[in-house]
This record gives C-alpha cells, sequence and structure tokens, in this order.
C-alpha cells in the first residue's frame, strides 16, 4: 500500500513538478481517501443426485456402471476444477437389476395393426387413364358404348391423336392409351382388389417397438449424479465509479487471492512473486472467522477483500466444491483546497504509481449548472424571436 508521501509524490509528477516541491502541491490542504477495486469469480460446483427407473430395450450388460446401496452417501471424489463443464455420473442401485421377456408380443414381433396380420390390403382394381384422366376418354360415346347425337370437341390445346374406340367403334375419337375405356387396371394390384400390406411387406406381423424387436428388455433403479458450475461475478469499487476499472490495465500492481477448496483463510498473506499478473495468493472459505483473522494480517487491503468476500462465501445447496479467484487494487483518491476542479486518482503500478485526473463533483455541478443556463437562454431568446 502506498504512504501518503507516496501518494502526494506521484501527484506532484503528475503535474509536472519535482517530487520534492511541497509549494507544487503541498500537503496542508490535501484529502487523501483509499478506495479498494474488486474484480473476480466465485465459481462454484454444486451437486444434484436424483434416483428413478432406468430402462433398456433388448438386453444390456451393467457391469461397467458402478453399483450403490445408498444414494445419498456413494462417495464421489471432489472435482479438481470446480469450474469445469457439466458431468454426468449414471449408477445402478445394487440389486435392482432385472431382466424380463417382453409379454405383449412373440418373439419381438406382433401383428400388423394396419392389415391386422392379413398380410394384405385392399387396392382398387382400376385406375383413372393416364392420358385422358377418364375425362372425354371418347369423343362419341364418352365411355359408355353409347355413341351421342353430336360429337363433343376435342379438347382446348390436345394435340395427341385419337384411335378408334373399342366400345363404341368410332374413328377418330378415342384417347389412344385407354381407347374409349377412360381407366386402366391397377398397375399394383393387377386388377385383383389386393395388394401386399406397406407396413409388413406382406409379413403379417412387425417389430415390436417397446422390445425393439428383441422380446425382451431390462429394468433397473438408476442414480444419476449431475455436477454443474454456478459462476458468482465480483465486481466492486468501493465508493468510486464502476468506470474505474477503466482508469487500470493488466501492468498495474494488482494482488490476486487464487484458492480451490476448503482451507482455512491464513493469518499471512504470502507473496508469490512480482511483476504483471502475479501477487498475493490466499485462502479464503465460509467457515473461516475472517475477522480474527484479518486482525493479524499487516496487509489492510487484504483484511478489506476478505470482509468484502465474506457475505458471498455462504455455502449453497449442493455444493461440493468452490473455487475463489479475484484480484484487488488499491487506488487513493486525492483532492486538494488549492485544485477544487480536480481530483487526482492515484494508481499503484509498476515501476512507479500512475495518476488519473478526472473532474470533481463540484466542477460537474457547475459545467451542468452553465449547460442549464444556455439552454433557458436559447430559449428565451427564440420566444422573444418569435
Amino acid at each position: 500500500m502506498l504512504s501518503d508521501d507516496d501518494i502526494l509524490a506521484a501527484v506532484r509528477r503528475g503535474l509536472g513538478a519535482p517530487g520534492a516541491d511541497d509549494a507544487a502541491f503541498p500537503a496542508a490542504g490535501a484529502r487523501i481517501t483509499r478506495h479498494l477495486l474488486l474484480a473476480g469469480e466465485i465459481v462454484r460446483c454444486v451437486e444434484t443426485r436424483t434416483e428413478g427407473t432406468a430402462f433398456h430395450a433388448g438386453t444390456r450388460d451393467l457391469s461397467d456402471l458402478p453399483e450403490y446401496d445408498d444414494l445419498d452417501r456413494y462417495p464421489v471424489p471432489a472435482p479438481a476444477d470446480p469450474g469445469a463443464a457439466r458431468s454426468t455420473l449414471r449408477l445402478v442401485r445394487r440389486g435392482s437389476v432385472a431382466a424380463h421377456a417382453c409379454s405383449t408380443c412373440t418373439n419381438g414381433r406382433k401383428p400388423c395393426a394396419r392389415c391386422r396380420g392379413a398380410g394384405d390390403v385392399a387396392c382398387r382394381t382400376h385406375v383413372p387413364c393416364a392420358g385422358c384422366e377418364g375425362r372425354l376418354c371418347c369423343l362419341a360415346c364418352e365411355g359408355t358404348g353409347k355413341r351421342a347425337r353430336e360429337a363433343a370437341d376435342r379438347p382446348q390445346g390436345e394435340t395427341a391423336s385419337r384411335v378408334r374406340c373399342r366400345k363404341c367403334g368410332a374413328d377418330d375419337a378415342a384417347c389412344g392409351k385407354c381407347r374409349g375405356a377412360g381407366r386402366k387396371k391397377c398397375g399394383v394390384c393387377g386388377g385383383t382388389a389386393s395388394r401386399p400390406c406397406p407396413d409388413c411387406a406382406g409379413g403379417g406381423t412387425v417389430s415390436h417397438d417397446f422390445c425393439a424387436g428383441t422380446g425382451r428388455y431390462v429394468e433397473w433403479t438408476e442414480g444419476v449424479v449431475v455436477r454443474e458450475p454456478v459462476v458468482d461475478t465480483v465486481e466492486e469499487s468501493s465508493d468510486l465509479p464502476a468506470r474505474a476499472f477503466a482508469w487500470t490495465n493488466e501492468a498495474d500492481a494488482w494482488n490476486r487471492v487464487d484458492h480451490v477448496g476448503e482451507d482455512a483463510f491464513p493469518p499471512d498473506g504470502t507473496d508469490t512473486g512480482s511483476g504483471p499478473g502475479s501477487g498475493t495468493r490466499t485462502d479464503l472459505t465460509e467457515t473461516t472467522d475472517l475477522t480474527e483473522a484479518t486482525d493479524l494480517i499487516q496487509d489492510t487491503d487484504l483484511a478489506e477483500v476478505a470482509a468484502r468476500l465474506k457475505p458471498r462465501l455462504g455455502f449453497r445447496d449442493g455444493e461440493v466444491a468452490r473455487r475463489v479467484r479475484v484480484r484487488y487494487l488499491s487506488l487513493a483518491r486525492v483532492t486538494h483546497d488549492d485544485h477544487p476542479d480536480r481530483v487526482y486518482v492515484v494508481i499503484p503500478g509498476r515501476p512507479a504509481p500512475r495518476v488519473v485526473t478526472v473532474r470533481s463533483p463540484r466542477r460537474a455541478w457547475r459545467l451542468a449548472a452553465l449547460a442549464l443556463l444556455v439552454l433557458v437562454a436559447v430559449v428565451a431568446v427564440s420566444r422573444l424571436l418569435a
């Protein structure tokens, strides 16, 4: 954590003044507040266990599935990575497997519902002629065999030649395909009025869907253990606006908390290295007395991290593992009586802190008031001109 002197020196450098020039930004009149940026996620692996009857058509070897006696007591190791993708574990209750012969079919076959086991279905003996479709099959008798007083006219657009009608004998009057009959024998049944059933191909029986045509099926009690990650996103900017995260970058002196498991919150912060992407690694759990632990931690930033995370560390139903992975960075907000329109935000970085200058709330209000006055003036002038 930067000291007050370090913070003021950073602001002076940001103003272009030598760090030792106290007159450029005197300590008197300066107000320093510290604010913690905290971002990351808490990933929980949440487990659900369900039990029900499972079914398989035919025969099945279930020896490859683990067995259990009490599903709630069946031990499943905690995942190495709580954020791993959804997983499903299927188990068999010991002694529940039962193989059955299907009682509603014969060796996996049952009578065809369409033909009722007959093997064939009714069929039309004749079908309309494809040439004349049964209309004006003969211009003289129209398929009746009796000539009309006046022959009908050819259909408009007809180009096919007409032939002698086999029913009335009129020349050049009948359709060339049916010769005046208007229909032809069915090409499927040959005029017998019966054809093989399309569902059973004439066999009279079909495969039984329930047992998949095997004549057997297996039932057992199945336990299912499902695990999936649930992510709680953490992003807090203390009393700073949310855009404060945009003022930072990866080169800043972020510290990190990264832990999997349920070890106690350690009484000291162990530095795991320096440079971008490294920092303090600690362990956090819901059962830890964070207040007592943080009293032993010299890093007050880490103590605040622990306090902010504590409300989020409650256990959820079915939680079997968790990962706490967050990063934190302490910013200093500096205001000064001699700089009423500016707020200086000091960001710890490597090799030296950075300073971001933003408008003070006072200046923002003044600009808003000025904009309002301009708008009022414009409205007033437009009314006068009108």
